[in-house]
């Protein structure tokens, strides 16, 4: 029988016969049981505000100002001199951001850590000594450690990602600007969207032709208001607008408008004594068709977008499924075309800035950092980044109410 203590193949054999297993037997993870998710591909970064990295976190750009003089060349005689053009074109306005930083972090309690390396020190000493010795599987219960450890990053990304998706479109693009208050930090950024472009209701404002809401009736005319709002932009600011975010049941209700009973190739013959309802007396004629016709005449690109959060009051086990973005309104913005002779810089219609982070190695993005020091026993992992959204064209967007908001 090997002596307590032999070095080499001895001392992990002895160990092994009299059940280190007992050691960690304490309790046995079946894994997490996951519910089903919920919707949450992000737009901001990928369509709307991509990112831009800066080399600090306070950043200036300049606003020039249009030129207010009469906007033609005068006439000259022959032998005269040429008139100076005006240079107060070059009076400028300046545009300030700050990034801020967002993190987020786990703890590992202390037990989770001890039994952790319980199992990795098993592992390593009866690694190739077969499976007839009865051990509590320790491999099983470090991979097992692992997944956890990945499983608590990717919540700290999802959790980052929902934060920048939420600055981007539920904020910005939704209000206008950002208002953030967690009882600790509170500021408010407004990026400028004229009072009669933020949340116009589509069934009173008389730029519009419809009178009632898309989900009121059938009488009312998406293909008129959008024709009508894009030649009242260009009419105020010299652009029309060719992108548009809403959702899917917004995009879903085009075509129950009866000004399309015509294109499903019905023949009404006076006034019918009750709505037609396109679903019951046609095939072929649906959605994804009249969603066509409307950007056929339009020239607007309609971005379908349903993507949730979830918010849980610290103590309460209700869990709220929260939309990014409101259900019954559609956001026009213009295309980056549009904006190509008016902008020469790096932002375009928008960017979420993003600067240097110590924990980065001095990079930008998105950060980790572990702590171990204060108690050797406790282990502190975390994700963060520094990031923060600029719309310098708000004023080229549209918020519309097409849905009764009660």
């Amino acid at each position: 029988m090997p002596v307590a203590g032999g070095g080499g193949s001895q001392g992990s054999s002895y160990a092994s016969q009299i059940g280190l297993d007992r050691l960690v037997r304490k309790e046995v993870s079946l894994g997490t049981i996951r519910e089903i998710p919920v919707p949450e591909e992000h737009i901001g970064l990928r369509l709307i505000a991509p990112f831009l990295s800066v080399e600090s976190d306070d950043v200036i750009f300049d606003y020039l100002k249009n030129d207010a003089q009469e906007g033609m060349a005068p006439a000259r005689a022959e032998d005269a001199e040429a008139e100076l053009a005006q240079s107060d074109i070059l009076s400028y306005g300046q545009g300030r951001a700050a990034v801020i930083d967002w993190s987020l972090a786990h703890r590992t309690i202390p037990s989770d850590v001890t039994r952790y390396r319980d199992n990795l020190l098993i592992q390593q000493a009866t690694a190739g000594l077969g499976t007839s010795l009865n051990l509590n599987d320790p491999g099983r219960m470090v991979e097992q450690f692992n997944r956890k450890i990945a499983r608590e990053e990717a919540h700290r990304m999802r959790r980052l990602q929902n934060r920048i998706e939420w600055m981007i479109v539920t904020q910005s693009l939704d209000t206008g600007g950002i208002a953030y208050n967690d009882s600790k930090i509170k500021f408010a950024v407004d990026f400028g969207r004229p009072s009669n472009q933020q949340n116009q209701d589509v069934k009173s404002d008389s730029r519009f032709r419809s009178s009632m809401y898309y989900d009121e009736g059938v009488d009312f005319d998406p293909i008129g208001d959008f024709i009508a709002l894009n030649d009242w932009m260009f009419d105020t600011h010299g652009v029309r607008l060719h992108r548009a975010l809403t959702s899917p049941k917004v995009l879903n209700s085009f075509w129950l408008s009866n000004r399309f009973i015509a294109m499903a190739g019905i023949v009404v013959g006076g006034t019918p004594s009750s709505p037609i309802d396109l679903n019951y007396v046609t095939s072929g004629w649906n959605q994804e068709a009249a969603l066509r016709k409307v950007k056929e005449v339009t020239g607007i690109d309609f971005i379908p977008y349903e993507s949730v959060y979830r918010t849980r009051p610290i103590g309460s086990q209700t869990v709220t499924n929260t939309r990014f973005f409101p259900e019954g309104k559609i956001l026009f913005l213009p295309s980056e075309g549009d904006l190509g002779e008016i902008d020469d810089t790096e932002l375009g219609f928008a960017k979420t800035l993003t600067s240097p982070h110590p924990e980065g190695n001095w990079g930008s993005g998105y950060y980790e950092w572990e702590q171990q020091e204060v108690n050797p026993w406790m282990h502190v992992r975390g994700t963060g980044i520094k990031a923060f959204p600029v719309f310098p064209y708000m004023k080229y967007t549209f918020s519309l109410q097409v849905f009764d908001p009660s």
